[in-house]
C-alpha cells in the first residue's frame, strides 16, 4: 500500500527530478492520448506488484499535442481534484545502466522524470530513476 502512496505523490509532482535535456514534444508523437494505469512493480525486492484492483485507485494520464497534461486520480470511489501541468520528452541518465535514456518529465506543482522503457500504441512504460524504484505500466484507452 505504501507504493501506492509513492505512486500517487509521484504523479501529483511531489517527488524529485534528474539531471535532464528537454526537447520539444513533435505532433502526432506516440505518447499523445488517454492512459490508464494498469500495474506497478519494483521495490526493494523487485517483486512488488500493486494493481488499481488491488489498491482501489485508478490514475488516469491525458497528454495533450500541445505538450500539456492532465492527471486525475481515484481513490476508493473519490475523485481528487484533476492536476493539470506540462511534459516533456528529453534525455536523462539512467540509473539502471548508467547511460543516456529516453526519459518523460511530467510538470505539475513539482517536476518528476521517469525513464521511458517502453512506447507503444496500446502500452506505455515509465521506470523511476532511482534505486528501489518502481516501474509503472499504462495502457492506453
Amino acid at each position: 500500500m505504501n507504493r501506492v502512496f509513492a505512486l500517487l505523490a509521484a504523479t501529483l509532482a511531489l517527488g524529485g527530478t534528474a539531471c535532464q535535456k528537454t526537447e520539444a514534444l513533435p505532433q502526432g508523437q506516440g505518447l499523445v492520448g488517454e492512459w490508464n494505469w494498469v500495474q506497478s512493480r519494483g521495490g526493494l525486492t523487485g517483486n512488488q506488484t500493486y494493481t488499481p484492483a488491488s489498491t482501489g485507485t485508478t490514475i488516469r494520464w491525458v497528454f495533450r499535442a500541445d505538450s500539456t497534461v492532465q492527471v486525475s486520480t481515484t481513490r476508493q470511489g473519490v475523485t481528487q481534484p484533476m492536476q493539470m501541468g506540462t511534459y516533456s520528452l528529453g534525455v536523462a541518465k539512467s540509473i539502471y545502466s548508467g547511460q543516456p535514456a529516453r526519459a518523460l518529465t511530467i510538470r505539475l506543482k513539482q517536476a518528476q522524470t521517469y525513464i521511458l522503457s517502453e512506447l507503444s500504441s496500446n502500452r506505455l512504460v515509465v521506470d523511476d530513476n532511482a534505486y528501489d524504484g518502481f516501474g509503472d505500466t499504462y495502457e492506453r484507452l
